[in-house]
């Protein structure tokens, strides 16, 4: 993931993708680079799929911290999600900042991921 989901920019986090294939849950982990952190807003920590661009709700949502100071966010989607899941159809989506005390700025995949390379490998 990179700051405002643009390649050419600074490279601040990254996203993991986990997919059921039983019940069609897919899992999402965004991981701050080192020297970086996340910010601790749900409203900012989120995922589209598809066109609708609505996000998708989660359960089991949390952040994981280094400290007091939120390095990662995880959850799994609350609705199935069917397949095929194409990486055009994906955006992820957190806020970052390195200084713990400045503004956040965004960090994504890009919309419907054509700016960033999102591999998905389902062996379902």
């Amino acid at each position: 993931m990179f700051n405002g989901g643009d390649p050419d920019k600074e490279h601040v986090a990254d996203a993991f993708l986990t997919y059921r294939c039983g019940d069609g849950t897919l899992c999402v982990l965004v991981k701050a680079k080192d020297g970086f952190q996340i910010e601790d807003n749900q409203d900012e920590a989120w995922i589209t799929i598809g066109d609708t661009r609505s996000k998708k709700k989660f359960e089991g949502f949390q952040f994981i911290y280094d400290g007091e100071i939120a390095v990662a966010w995880e959850g799994c989607l609350e609705d199935p999600i069917p397949l095929p899941l194409y990486a055009t159809d994906i955006e992820i989506h957190a806020n970052w900042n390195d200084d713990n005390v400045g503004k956040f700025d965004t960090a994504s995949t890009g919309k419907n991921g054509d700016k960033v390379c999102i591999e998905i490998d389902c062996q379902c």
